[in-house]
């Protein structure tokens, strides 16, 4: 059989360990009539399809060949993808795409322009008359007059082209790097900083996926190395055996959030100046104070035992947080073994961490629980309009409101956002099929689809109630028109609006964080014109904001 087609539960753990298909799978929401309606007729126990309670995304059979302490693993984890001397430059930290309820909210220098023609500019700002991208004279009909189009993505700012040399120990912990002039991303003959070819997804509940990344190249099982899995030949870590460090091939499943991790660290555009290695930057990080320059609070719900009482960063050392995670035939072999085991560490400590974010406390899963006032009656009728007419739960379906927690069928989908000759996609390239999101706290996680070209849920609902933009062979066929009047259309954007967690809005625990300060001007090298926000603990603190350009 076709793998492709093949449905498979993967990553997703009910309360008592059983693993959990059926709840994936969208089912329709009865409405008035059957027993227990709430507010504005839905019946309360037809959304328990949609409850996140009690799931976590399932751990590798052989973790314990890896890892000896989970919870020291998950401190790692955390510390190692909020601590900005990972990159290039000791500014670029995986959370630097990730800030903002797990997704990217900046406005300036977002843009990459596809097709190396900018229509907006490297450096520009985005603003609100920019969206969407494709704009149609009537937004409810795809055959109107087209008033703007172009192939440009909202993505997030990297770094700059830069070749490495060797890597920095300082404060920041800036490699030192080969400047590359650069023929895209530049201002009058000056280097401004890349942006990535695709919209940050949240990395919030994305442990769930089969596969991650919007083309899905991060394998759902591990090679310790790099995101492809069984297609990496070569590809070993380091085992001691008999007192030698041993190369040794090993395909984790149930990993696509480890084999995602280990994509963007040594990235060209992303963290990285052009050509380091993952043992050099573990000799680096390893070298390091961890989170050094950034605060931690004493109260974080991960990290706040090992802040830096005397300021900035841990009280700990990378060496001695590996140490306590991992098995110590992994470790114990000395420092190159260290060094060339360091994309494993990175890789399941930053998966197990991204475990512990499960946003399973919105709305809609209080509605779930029995909580008939948790959804007002607009959202009510948007959840009738969600697994209806709407057509929405046929991809959004189950508790990750996404059918990429397994795979085949709609876990990747061709939703007509851009012609397929414009961008073919993944898994099978030429079909623009791309991952389907999750739409968990889809309220701050703009702008939207893989191309970054929605900037509000509303022009999202539009896009679908036209029946896409560019649909075409390969288009899903539940994406056609859908003729929602406005209250309908109202109705499910505030139905979307109940799928946002309180705790991803004000930053509670799990999703508290250390201070992070990400770059806001393209031209900006190192923290100068940058947002900063501060370190949390566990009661959380200013809450995130919806794109807003």
């Amino acid at each position: 059989m076709d793998r492709r087609k093949r449905w498979t539960a993967v990553r997703v753990l009910v309360a008592g360990g059983t693993l959990c298909y059926g709840a994936l799978l969208g089912r329709a929401v009865t409405v008035s009539g059957d027993s227990g309606p709430g507010k504005g007729g839905v019946n309360v126990g037809a959304a328990t399809q949609f409850s996140l309670a009690g799931k976590r995304p399932t751990d590798p059979a052989d973790l314990a060949n890896y890892v000896k302490n989970r919870a020291a693993a998950i401190r790692l984890g955390k510390a190692l993808f909020w601590d900005q001397q990972a990159g290039g430059d000791g500014v670029q930290a995986c959370a630097s795409c990730h800030f903002n309820a797990g997704a990217d909210t900046r406005l300036k220098n977002s843009v990459n322009p596809h097709n190396a023609t900018f229509t907006k500019g490297p450096n520009a700002t985005l603003v609100a008359a920019d969206f969407p991208f494709h704009l149609l004279s009537d937004v409810n009909n795809r055959a109107s007059a087209v008033v703007r189009d172009t192939d440009d993505i909202s993505g997030s700012q990297g770094v700059f082209l830069r070749t490495f040399v060797q890597i920095g120990f300082g404060s920041p912990a800036s490699d030192t790097c080969t400047s590359v002039p650069d023929a895209t991303f530049n201002v009058g003959g000056t280097n401004v900083r890349r942006v990535t070819g695709r919209n940050a997804p949240t990395n919030i509940n994305a442990a769930f996926n089969f596969r991650n990344f919007w083309d899905g190249r991060a394998r759902e099982v591990f090679n310790g190395v790099d995101p492809h899995g069984a297609d990496t030949v070569g590809a070993v870590i380091f085992r001691t055996v008999g007192g030698v460090p041993t190369p040794v091939s090993v395909l984790i499943a149930n990993s696509s959030a480890a084999s995602q991790a280990v994509g963007p660290p040594n990235n060209g555009t992303e963290m990285s100046c052009d050509g380091r290695s993952f043992p050099l930057l573990g000799r680096k990080m390893m070298n390091l104070i961890p989170l050094n320059g950034q605060t931690v609070s004493p109260t974080d719900g991960v990290l706040g035992g090992l802040a830096n009482p005397t300021g900035t960063g841990l009280n700990a050392t990378y060496v001695g947080m590996i140490q306590d995670a991992f098995q110590n035939d992994l470790w114990n072999g000395g420092v190159t073994q260290m060094e060339n085991n360091f994309s494993l560490y990175w890789g399941l400590s930053i998966q197990l961490y991204e475990d512990t974010l499960t946003s399973d406390n919105a709305p809609i899963d209080q509605f779930a629980a029995g909580n008939a006032a948790a959804l007002s009656a607009s959202a009510q009728r948007g959840l009738g309009v969600f697994t209806g007419k709407g057509r929405c739960s046929t991809c959004h379906s189950g508790p990750l409101f996404t059918a990429a927690v397994a795979v085949g069928g709609r876990s990747f989908s061709n939703t007509g956002v851009r012609p397929v000759a414009d961008d073919a996609g993944g898994i099978l390239e030429g079909n623009g099929r791309f991952k389907v999101p999750t739409l968990r706290n889809v309220e701050l996680t703009g702008p939207y689809f893989h191309n970054g070209g929605q900037a509000t849920l509303a022009q999202v609902v539009d896009f679908y109630n036209r029946g896409a933009d560019f649909a075409g062979g390969f288009t899903d066929g539940n994406v056609r028109p859908l003729g929602l009047t406005s209250v309908e259309k109202a109705d499910l954007v505030n139905f979307m609006l109940s799928l946002t967690d309180n705790r991803v809005r004000t930053r509670q625990a799990p999703f508290d964080s250390p201070s992070l300060c990400v770059p806001d001007d393209g031209l900006s090298d190192g923290v100068t014109n940058a947002i900063c926000i501060p370190a949390v603990g566990a009661a959380g603190g200013a809450p995130a904001a919806a794109f807003q350009p």
